[in-house]
């Protein structure tokens, strides 16, 4: 998901943001393990009351294996990007569940390159002087597309390069 935030018309300040497409929550993600790890326990407990108490120990073992993979799956995915563009810089914040980064570089010399990769979904990478950047790596390729205009119009009017 990308949100443009131009709050700012006299500065020409300019954020965009990108947001993976999670398409929940982390508190609705966890109602769904609840419910579905309640009904599981439910379902074992009948063998349980007959005696067969080894099954309770295989449904917990299943919950807490589903859990840890309900949880590897959100984490994985979570991604967000914000780009600043400023008068004199731009700033990209990265951000997933395993790691954060941000760089700060000038925006005279700034250059956006559109590649494809070996699938032919578009690439966005912002370059300055033989350094590189992906950017919007996680959205889906419409979404990159999208991208790849806003950044196209928000370069266009603060850098010396003619980006195409």
């Amino acid at each position: 998901m990308i949100q443009v935030h131009d709050d700012n018309q006299e500065s020409g300040d300019l954020q965009i943001a990108l947001l993976s497409n999670v398409s929940m929550s982390l508190d609705r993600f966890f109602a769904v393990f609840l419910i579905l790890s309640l009904v599981m326990l439910l379902v074992a407990l009948y063998p349980v009351m007959l005696g067969l108490w080894p099954v309770m120990v295989i449904a917990a073992t299943h919950v807490v294996l589903v859990g840890w993979c309900f949880r590897q799956a959100w984490r994985g995915n979570w991604a967000r990007q914000t780009l600043h563009f400023g008068t004199e810089t731009v700033t990209i914040t990265h951000r997933t569940a395993r790691q954060y980064w941000t760089l700060e570089w000038p925006i005279v010399w700034l250059k956006l390159d559109h590649q494809s990769d070996h699938l032919g979904q578009p690439r966005l990478y912002l370059q300055l002087q033989g350094r590189s950047q992906e950017i919007g790596s996680f959205l889906p390729a419409n979404e990159r597309a999208e991208l790849g205009t806003l950044l196209t119009d928000a370069l266009s009017q603060r850098t010396a390069w003619v980006n195409t």
